[in-house]
């Protein structure tokens, strides 16, 4: 139930802010943005939904959850923790390639929106476990590495498709 007011709540949001704004654009441009809009949302629900409301007080030892030691996990042979670096990297290529596409952006600023985008997220962890929310949920310094590392992946992917597209036709 949780879940559904989440994304109840995220689609008025959409409805209400965005999708009037972006209709105005061209149909590609809308595509385009939705698309971002619900790229960023399946991040945020795999990343922080549900969302806690802090209801009992709050958590004042928030801050021992919290990794600020580069690959600790992958260095201290954690089971899963390669998976995890693989799965970050690859949650946030969608990132490199959609919001380059929207904007306009070159590699620095896509790169660190990128590092932005992720930061919201480890921070928004740190909270929610600070609000007694979900401890499985922690701030990880290599998640905003391994993010920002995708976010630069899809940059490049983008680059090279816009290569061969660009080759394609100068070959018709």
């Amino acid at each position: 139930m949780a879940y559904f007011i989440d994304f109840l709540f995220l689609a008025l949001i959409y409805n209400t802010f965005f999708y009037k704004k972006w209709s105005k654009d061209s149909k590609k441009a809308l595509i385009s943005k939705t698309l971002m809009y619900v790229y960023v949302v399946m991040v945020f629900f795999v990343t922080l939904m549900p969302v806690t409301i802090p209801f009992s007080g709050t958590n004042n030892r928030f801050m021992e959850t919290a990794n600020f030691t580069p690959f600790r996990d992958l260095i201290l042979n954690y089971d899963g923790a390669l998976r995890e670096i693989v799965l970050n990297v690859i949650m946030m290529i969608p990132f490199g390639i959609i919001y380059p596409l929207i904007k306009k952006k070159r590699l620095m600023k896509t790169v660190l929106m990128t590092l932005s985008f992720s930061l919201f997220i480890e921070i928004s962890q740190l909270l929610n476990v600070w609000w007694n929310g979900l401890e499985t949920r922690i701030f990880d310094v290599t998640d905003l590495i391994t993010n920002t590392f995708g976010g630069l992946i899809g940059y490049l992917l983008l680059c090279v498709l816009r290569l061969l597209t660009l080759n394609k036709s100068k070959i018709e």
